[in-house]
């Protein structure tokens, strides 16, 4: 078992246009009040589902804030969507982007390790190239206050996930004051695969990366938008989880999305500041997947992407997959929306001016890691460091002899993939003079023994959530409450604390601050300041 590809083997169970801005889509009207579930937004009258007629709680599902991505379209940033006339339905959820069973194959994974049947989740059913929808929950849109609004980026490796997964729901965050919003986003080959033919059709010369461009196109929405939901424009908190926190570490530096949120929570997505991938290295995987397609012409790379565009995009994605190219769901540095690494720009500071919550879980490896692990196991994980570093990692795993192999390797590939570039991110935003607050979630549900607190576990905390099949007492109620509200009051005055919640202090480079999200919640300070120096050392080697 090795670290190398073991952040997206992790996430996989659990484009840039002619002009020379960022992508747009179509500006909204004056907001209008509602009647009985209706508003009027990107020039559209959008019909609403009541969940509560008492509270006023509505939901808005499947609005379109791009045009779809198909055809000559498909590879590219995101275009604006045509408003449609008369009113429009927006009770049922848009389709999944293009993608394998990925993630509902890892909810199964978590229902058997908690003794359930795995038949509980069904199968992503509906899926289209045509996916680019969000979806608005709100408390009475016509109240004319301004609220917070926090935008959810789902996780999935940028090769999985929807909007409209069951742990996703925004009620939760509705009924304490928040506008929420979540939205689809290509993943995959289709979101994120680059090809010299594809850069060589772009103004800037780059490709890939269109996944995020469709990230920014739907901030650009609510930015215009979400006034007539009852949000307040200029109060935008975006948050997601593995990938999504990935791709929220993206944004926070990109030129692209400066000034369309102002807070941001990442939630176990540190990982990708030890990504070094360019533009010139995605393309060329890009030419190892069209040629496993029988596709690739090198002295002819625009009618490679010409034959790409015919297949279907069932094609186009198992294709990705079976040709085993390499991990082209990662952004490339394409030195327009990335400009250079995620570490390079931390460590100099060029990020955009936001309040930032962070952290990451106590076992986010440990469910996937064989349960009779040796130090074998472990002693060819510790191969992929260079000697130096090696020794010293060996040296800090030592002075814990009586710990299991098992969770020897799953602190390892935490503080690796997770914790370490978490704090690194932490470290870069407090030395600018953000506001910075980190936490480290250790909550195991009962019953919960085989997963510990895993990848993911905190979802549902914070979404207020929990699946049928997720145990929970009063210990897991609780944490829920206070989970929930603590992103609430980030989002709402970038400080989680009030509410009579334990006090949460803020981080600083010095002490190291954190709270601790589980059987009791407190701050604390100095998490794996030993193998996190190590790491950082190592990482600085690399850049």
């Amino acid at each position: 078992m090795k670290f190398t590809g073991l952040v997206i083997a992790l996430v996989l169970m659990c484009a840039c246009s002619h002009q020379q801005s960022a992508p747009t889509v179509a500006g909204a009207e004056p907001a209008q009040k509602h009647v009985d579930g209706r508003v009027k937004a990107g020039d559209e009258v959008l019909q609403g589902e009541v969940l509560d007629p008492e509270s006023g709680m509505i939901v808005f599902r499947g609005i379109p804030f791009a045009a779809a991505p198909v055809g000559d379209k498909r590879w590219r940033a995101p275009l604006p969507h045509t408003p449609r006339p008369g009113v429009q339905d927006a009770t049922a959820f848009g389709p999944a982007c293009p993608q394998l069973q990925g993630n509902p194959e890892f909810y199964r994974f978590l229902t058997q390790q908690l003794g359930e049947s795995p038949d509980i989740v069904p199968p992503m059913e509906n899926i289209s190239e045509d996916c680019l929808y969000l979806n608005v929950w709100t408390k009475n849109p016509n109240r004319g206050d301004k609220r917070p609004v926090m935008v959810w980026i789902y996780g999935g490796g940028n090769s999985n996930g929807y909007a409209q997964e069951p742990e996703y729901s925004g009620e939760g965050f509705a009924r304490r004051d928040v506008v929420y919003v979540s939205f689809n986003y290509r993943v995959g080959a289709l979101g994120f695969l680059a090809h010299k033919g594809l850069s060589q059709e772009q103004a800037q010369g780059v490709s890939g990366n269109y996944g995020i461009l469709d990230q920014i196109a739907a901030l650009q929405w609510v930015r215009h938008n979400i006034s007539a939901f009852g949000g307040d424009p200029e109060n935008v908190t975006i948050f997601g989880e593995s990938a999504g926190a990935a791709d929220t570490a993206t944004l926070i530096v990109s030129p692209l999305a400066k000034g369309l949120f102002h807070r941001a929570i990442s939630q176990s997505g540190g990982y990708p500041v030890d990504s070094f991938y360019t533009l010139g290295e995605a393309e060329i995987l890009g030419a190892k997947i069209a040629q496993h397609l029988g596709l690739e012409d090198p002295a002819d790379p625009a009618q490679s992407v010409k034959a790409m565009r015919e297949l279907s995009w069932q094609a186009i994605v198992q294709g990705a997959v079976d040709a085993k190219a390499g991990i082209y769901s990662a952004v490339n540095i394409d030195g327009w929306l990335l400009p250079r690494s995620l570490a390079a720009m931390y460590q100099t500071g060029v990020v955009n001016d936001v309040a930032l919550m962070i952290g990451s879980n106590k076992n986010e490896n440990y469910p996937w890691i064989k349960a009779d692990a040796s130090a074998s196991d472990l002693a060819e994980i510790l191969q992929e460091f260079p000697g130096p570093y090696r020794g010293e990692i060996e040296a800090v795993l030592a002075k814990n002899p009586d710990v299991p192999v098992r969770l020897l390797i799953d602190r390892l590939g935490r503080a690796n993939d997770f914790l370490c570039p978490s704090l690194f991110i932490a470290e870069a935003m407090a030395k600018r003079g953000k506001p910075v607050y980190f936490y480290y979630f250790t909550r195991v549900r009962p019953g919960g023994e085989k997963l510990l607190a895993y990848h993911g576990a905190e979802i549902s905390y914070a979404h207020d959530s929990a699946y049928a099949w997720l145990p929970a007492n009063e210990t897991d109620r609780a944490l829920t409450a206070t989970v929930g509200q603590y992103w609430v009051n980030f989002a709402a005055t970038g400080s989680p604390n009030g509410d009579n919640l334990p006090e949460w202090l803020a981080f600083t480079t010095a002490a190291g601050q954190y709270q601790e999200l589980g059987d009791v919640v407190t701050s604390r300070s100095g998490l794996e300041v030993e193998l996190c120096g190590i790491l950082d050392r190592y990482r600085e080697t690399k850049m």
